[in-house]
């Protein structure tokens, strides 16, 4: 029973990489829509303003259906083998999918649906020396002066041989998304004012296989390879949009997003207790969300967007300053609930976009620019988030049109394609390493960057990640 409890304990400790994993939220659903910047709450007027505006569904004469497939390729970097260290991590594969079919079902009334991957992402760092290494020591004992270990070639941990109990070279590796099915109407209230509404039914997967200090939760060193596998159905929420038209050349449109939250539930493996599956659930929040934007059309070929968009990741009760893991065993009662830290503040994002149509009509070009901050602290930090502070998006497109067969209806056909580059780069000091934190939204307290954590937070070092963006989307709309 003591080595169950045990193994409880540290299993629902180790849930956390899993669970923050991802860069939140590319919203890439539309390759128009990336190719200016992640824009299109105020002009996007195609099936997929289900997502970012459903008050621009309105702009659909009859009927629309796309498909856009996003592949995000990433490369991250961070200190993962001990404070002020690096390692590159392999090139990650994100498939973004999305499909959305809408058509006008009264003179003032449009009804959509569609299913899109909202976040996804895959990270690895493989063949690891060491993991931590000797990143903490107390020199002397008991004075407080923690000093990180800058040559981690050695991989030990006091008297401890590599990786804590001699295994050698080890491979982490996190996989990631979250997804939703939505369905939704606009309403022509005014020629100038229209009104959406959509409803939302999120689902996610998370799977992780990582080598970590599972004896933390004891105070102990105490290294094996843990896997999870979880994934589950939230709650249906609701976005709603509005558009407003004051001028020909003017569009202002906006957009609220209610929070959803997700039951987690799968299970849970450790080398440390062999032939024993453990069962594990957890929550994940999809936060509080607004984005509004102004569409200017400056002439019949040039569009000048400007947009702004918040995720409310520091909410209380329905951000992610922290996470709920249960861990049971599956031969007996014991349950084990406890907290880990995420500390995600609000983020934030700028975004300026532009297309130029040509007067052939059959081709645009686009291009766009957006700089955010991330919902990542720089205490809470770890390998797998992206680093605090600024990041850069920049990115450009194609759009190819097509008019029917009679010449009748135009732009019935479009092709759109696009390519985009997303970097988030940073460095930590060392403010937090050794220094005591208060667990987001508890009053529990952990020394930073030690032993005490089965996933290091707040370790100096450098931090980065690189998406490579490649998009492409095809819509029909009569």
């Amino acid at each position: 029973m003591k080595q169950r409890l045990f193994a409880v304990w540290l299993l629902a400790a180790t849930l956390t990489p899993a669970l923050a994993s991802a860069n939140p939220e590319p919203t890439a659903y539309d390759s128009r829509s990336i190719a200016m910047g992640l824009t299109g709450t105020s002009y996007l007027e195609r099936p997929a303003a289900l997502v970012l505006n459903p008050a621009n569904l309105e702009g659909i004469d009859k009927l629309g259906f796309t498909f856009n497939f996003t592949a995000l390729l990433v490369k991250q970097w961070a200190p993962v083998q001990g404070p002020n260290t690096r390692i590159d991590s392999g090139l990650g594969f994100g498939p973004l999918p999305a499909v959305f079919i809408a058509g006008r079902i009264a003179p003032r009334v449009v009804f959509g649906a569609g299913i899109y991957i909202e976040t996804g992402y895959g990270s690895s760092f493989d063949d690891v020396i060491c993991v931590d290494g000797d990143e903490v020591e107390e020199t002397p004992p008991g004075s407080g002066n923690f000093i990180p270990d800058t040559n981690p070639t050695t991989c030990t941990n006091g008297n401890a041989p590599p990786n804590g109990i001699g295994e050698g070279p080890q491979d982490l590796n996190v996989t990631f998304f979250v997804g939703e099915f939505s369905a939704g109407t606009s309403i022509r209230v005014t020629d100038e004012f229209w009104l959406g509404v959509a409803l939302r039914l999120p689902f996610s997967k998370q799977v992780a296989d990582l080598w970590q200090n599972v004896g933390a939760v004891f105070g102990q060193t105490a290294y094996g390879r843990v896997k999870n596998d979880l994934g589950g159905v939230g709650f249906p929420s609701p976005r709603f949009g509005i558009t407003w038209k004051p001028h020909r050349k003017v569009t202002v449109g906006a957009m609220y997003r209610m929070y959803s939250k997700i039951r987690l539930t799968g299970t849970t493996d450790t080398s440390t207790i062999p032939n024993i599956t453990f069962n594990a659930s957890a929550d994940w929040f999809i936060p509080h969300a607004i984005q509004a934007g102004l569409a200017y059309q400056v002439n019949e070929r040039l569009l000048l967007v400007f947009e702004a968009r918040a995720q409310f990741h520091a909410a209380d009760k329905s951000g992610n300053k922290n996470q709920t893991v249960t861990a049971s065993d599956p031969n007996g009662p014991l349950e084990i609930t406890i907290v880990v830290p995420f500390g995600w503040v609000t983020a934030w994002s700028v975004k300026v976009g532009a297309e130029y149509r040509f007067p052939i009509d059959l081709l645009a070009i686009r291009g766009g620019v957006n700089f955010a901050r991330s919902a990542t602290s720089g205490e809470w930090a770890q390998y797998f988030t992206p680093p605090p502070g600024l990041s850069g998006f920049f990115s450009a497109g194609l759009g190819f049109y097509w008019d029917d067969a009679s010449g009748e209806q135009k732009d019935k056909y479009m092709l759109d394609v696009t390519g985009a580059f997303s970097v988030s780069a940073g460095s930590i000091g060392d403010e937090y390493i050794g220094n005591q934190g208060t667990i987001p939204g508890t009053s529990d307290q952990v020394t930073l960057c030690s032993f005490q954590q089965a996933v290091r937070t707040g370790c100096p070092g450098d931090l980065g990640v690189f998406t490579y963006w490649a998009t492409v989307g095809f819509t029909v709309q009569y």
